[in-house]
């Protein structure tokens, strides 16, 4: 059981998850296991130069994403619309609303704070995948 009451929790060291969106690299930092919250989850993607991942939808929550680093595209809904967003802008996706991004750089990572609302865990958001992993070829 995860004691009650507020946390600091550094997204540099709650370990990297590889295997959920490849070829991004997410922290999990504020979730049932970490904090014991039944309403929320929050964390940090890394997207590689050029990296992109699958187009999915949350069947379970809302998600929204603050770009804090580079600029990304965005694609939204089953026809694939494209939305370039660029630092300090958030992007808010519905519950079953089709999404997924790409970083615009080649050269450089691109960074999000993302959260899944009145959810407690990345197993509750319901995350269907509607392609396969895409991992760009070096």
């Amino acid at each position: 059981m995860v004691e009650k009451g507020p946390k600091i929790i550094n997204t540099e060291a709650v370990g990297q998850d590889k295997d959920y969106e490849p070829p991004l690299i997410i922290a999990w930092g504020v979730d049932e296991s970490t904090t014991g919250t039944k309403t929320i989850t929050m964390g940090r993607t890394i997207i590689p130069p050029g990296g992109r991942n699958q187009r999915h939808y949350h069947a379970n929550c809302d998600a929204a994403f603050f770009v804090r680093k580079g600029t990304i595209k965005v694609f939204i809904g089953e026809e694939k619309k494209e939305y370039i967003v660029p630092e300090n802008h958030i992007v808010f996706s519905p519950a079953g609303n089709i999404h997924g991004l790409q970083n615009m750089s080649d050269t450089e990572t691109a960074e999000l704070i993302f959260t899944y609302g009145n959810c407690p865990s990345k197993a509750a958001a319901g995350t269907v995948y509607l392609e396969e992993p895409w991992v760009k070829e070096k």
